[in-house]
């Protein structure tokens, strides 16, 4: 034990010595490169390096105390400027030490890089002295009592899916994991995501147990003229929660730390839906970013040395001509150490705060560092396994806070969705899917010529939705909607008939298509469209939108979403063209008569019924598909036709219709295979299907917990 004591006490003094002879070498530095800044004698980097740390500890409590705000405000970039301030306080009154303005910027950032490297190769923990100023602030906001049973942390790896979890295991970058796993101190176990495997649709049916309508990352809401709706967007986010939550979040008496929405929790940290903008972007939970002055240079030099090591990347990417491969540009990388090193960073310390202050029961982090290197370098690019590593330190770190915490917490570990590689649609077919639609559509989509305007055409249709519903409940299944004469199909048409026969089943342009065709599938796969020049786009009454490898098409001219029927007698280009394209698996389109019809190249799936005619455009997407695709064609503000591109099983590979290698937003590969990680302890809950699912199985532990 003497030993071990003494051994420790001189690891310390050792590395104290390091940090001082690197922070004196970081003056002499500057005063060489510097024409603001000169040393005088030799000595004086000894006094400074000794009058900054007195300075520091000081100084820096009293302007972190009257100037947090300022310093959150700037993203942190204000602490740099405070800490220039010290530092010329400090050297103002050493006799032969000469600073101006940029000298006192330059020296405290070429301390903190000089002090960031002796952590390195030293394998100094910053951490290990950091978490005592946490403990010490914890211990200021903790409650009188001390509540007996345990808490859950459940910490999210946004975009990882459980086969590439498990590579990171085997590939040795996520020690913490593996060990849990060795030891049997926690399960892990794949789920499966809702047919929009995105983190809007999951963080909502995780954190509040309900998703429903949140059709994909981004939507059009045709009835409120056109509005684009995007899931984590600050102004749109707080009105999604509003309509998914009912107060019973899995965070109700915890903290939402970097979320898309809070889980009804009253201490909402970086949370999309809380924000409401940039302005209330301050929480007093981020002080414990900020206890020390080191701190944020010491985030600040990792965030630029993560800047570095992914333009170095876009080097090697570009050199040994890796593919598929983006342009990735200073912006991206920028936004890239942001989500990797800054908000990685920022989590572990406010949530360590709260661990030791016990006072939460709940908390949800996400960790979003590899979803963003995913999504641009590759699903298990080189890039991503230093992202893993530094994830899995993360969890080391916390587990070292509950140790030292009176309050036990349970750990849990999960996905959210996981990711599909593969070349884009752009990439691969040289058109985006917008413009490659805009092709199958009339110039000035002027589509037919009617006594009838577009407003009488829609009132034709819409209102007969709950007779035609009655109507197939008292005459069956139909097989098919346009070209075949069952009774059935005639008893509905010649309802509608008596509505406005003009408009639809007397349309001279579907009278041509049923004298052609003699059903669907013979139409599909028969017809060939004509492609349209693309000379009128951005006139078009059209908005066409990725989520991944899910697309999503909006004829606006019409405020209610269009069906089979009338896509057909409209733009007889446009199905066709679209399921005989070899990018495209699958589309889904609402039928009057039928329901939801899932039509690819060679089959149609009729969804309400369960009966494929032909090859079944579904069979290589999951056995639950189907009832994804069922459900969703149930949402408000669906498109008028959503695409999903194909999943190529041999590769692995599907294509996004956005410009991101790595996707996930459709079905198709691992984007729909998320993990839970979770106490062994806890009772298996079965078959995890959807995220309302997860929320189910962790509230009623943490309810079990609280009981």
């Amino acid at each position: 034990m003497i030993k071990n004591r003494l051994i420790s006490s001189l690891r310390t003094i050792i590395t104290s010595l390091l940090f001082a002879l690197a922070d004196i070498f970081a003056i002499f530095l500057v005063d060489y490169i510097s024409t603001d800044f000169t040393v005088g004698p030799w000595y004086n980097a000894v006094i400074i390096v000794i009058a900054v740390t007195i300075a520091n500890a000081l100084l820096w409590p009293i302007f972190r105390r009257f100037l947090m705000k300022i310093i959150i405000f700037t993203f942190g970039i204000g602490s740099l400027f405070i800490n220039s301030i010290i530092f010329y306080i400090a050297s103002y009154f050493i006799p032969g030490v000469s600073t101006g303005v940029y000298g006192a910027l330059q020296v405290p950032i070429v301390m903190a890089i000089a002090t960031t490297f002796i952590t390195n190769i030293t394998n100094t923990n910053y951490y290990d002295s950091y978490i005592k100023n946490i403990l010490k602030y914890a211990l200021k906001q903790k409650t009188p009592y001390k509540k007996r049973y345990s808490g859950v942390i459940m910490l999210e790896i946004d975009g990882l899916s459980i086969n590439t979890l498990k590579k990171a295991i085997d590939k040795g970058v996520m020690p913490n994991v593996k060990r849990w796993l060795d030891n049997r101190t926690h399960t892990l176990k794949g789920w499966e995501t809702d047919l929009s495997s995105q983190t809007g649709a999951s963080q909502a049916g995780i954190l509040h147990g309900n998703n429903r309508d949140i059709v994909a990352y981004r939507w059009v809401e045709k009835e409120n003229d056109n509005n684009i709706v995007v899931s984590g967007k600050l102004s749109d986010a707080p009105g999604i929660e509003k309509k998914i939550s009912d107060g019973k979040g899995l965070l109700v008496n915890g903290i939402s730390i970097a979320n898309m929405f809070s889980g009804d929790s009253k201490i909402p940290t970086l949370t999309s839906s809380r924000l409401e903008g940039l302005s209330k972007i301050y929480n007093k939970t981020l002080n414990a970013v900020f206890l020390d002055a080191y701190n944020f240079q010491r985030l600040f030099i990792l965030f630029l040395w993560d800047f570095i090591l992914e333009i170095s990347s876009q080097i090697v990417h570009y050199v040994k001509n890796i593919q598929p491969r983006l342009r990735r540009t200073v912006v991206y990388a920028t936004v890239r150490a942001g989500a990797n090193v800054v908000l990685r960073e920022v989590t572990t310390d406010v949530l360590t705060s709260e661990i030791l202050a016990g006072n939460i029961d709940t908390a949800y982090a996400t960790y979003m560092g590899y979803d963003e290197i995913a999504h641009h370098s590759g699903v298990e690019d080189n890039d991503v396994w230093g992202a893993l590593k530094k994830i899995d330190l993360q969890f080391s770190k916390l587990t070292s806070a509950i140790e030292m915490s009176d309050r036990d917490y349970k750990l849990v570990i999960l996905s959210d969705h996981g990711q599909s590689n593969g070349a884009t649609f752009k990439q691969r077919y040289g058109i985006t899917l917008g413009n490659y639609v805009r092709k199958l559509l009339p110039d000035d989509l002027k589509v037919f010529k009617t006594e009838y305007n577009i407003d009488h055409f829609r009132d034709a249709v819409i209102p007969e939705n709950l007779q035609i519903r009655h109507l197939k409940n008292k005459f069956g299944d139909i097989h098919d909607d346009l070209f075949e004469d069952f009774k059935s199909l005639k008893d509905i048409r010649d309802e509608v008939e008596k509505r406005k026969p003009a408009i639809i089943f007397e349309n001279e342009q579907y009278k041509n298509l049923r004298d052609r065709y003699t059903n669907s599938l013979d139409y599909i796969k028969g017809y060939e469209s004509t492609p349209q020049s693309t000379k009128k786009a951005k006139d078009s009454e059209l908005i066409v939108m990725g989520s991944g490898n899910m697309g999503l098409i909006y004829l606006t001219q019409w405020k209610e979403r269009l069906s089979y029927e009338e896509i057909v007698m409209l733009f007889p280009d446009l199905i066709p063209g679209l399921v005989k394209h070899s990018g495209i698996g699958f589309i889904l389109v609402n039928s009057i008569a039928n329901g939801g019809m899932v039509i690819g190249q060679d089959g149609i799936y009729y969804l309400d019924s369960d009966k494929i005619i032909g090859a079944n455009p579904l069979e290589s997407f999951g056995d639950n598909a189907a009832k994804h695709l069922k459900r969703q064609n149930s949402f408000k503000n669906m498109p008028d036709i959503l695409v999903n591109s194909f999943y190529d099983e041999k590769y692995n590979e599907v294509c996004a219709f956005e410009e991101l290698i790595g996707s996930h937003g459709g079905l198709g590969g691992d984007q729909t295979r998320p993990f839970i990680l979770y106490p062994s302890e806890w009772a298996d809950p079965g078959d995890l299907i959807g995220a309302e699912s997860i929320y189910k199985f962790l509230k009623s532990e943490i309810e079990n917990l609280n009981s």
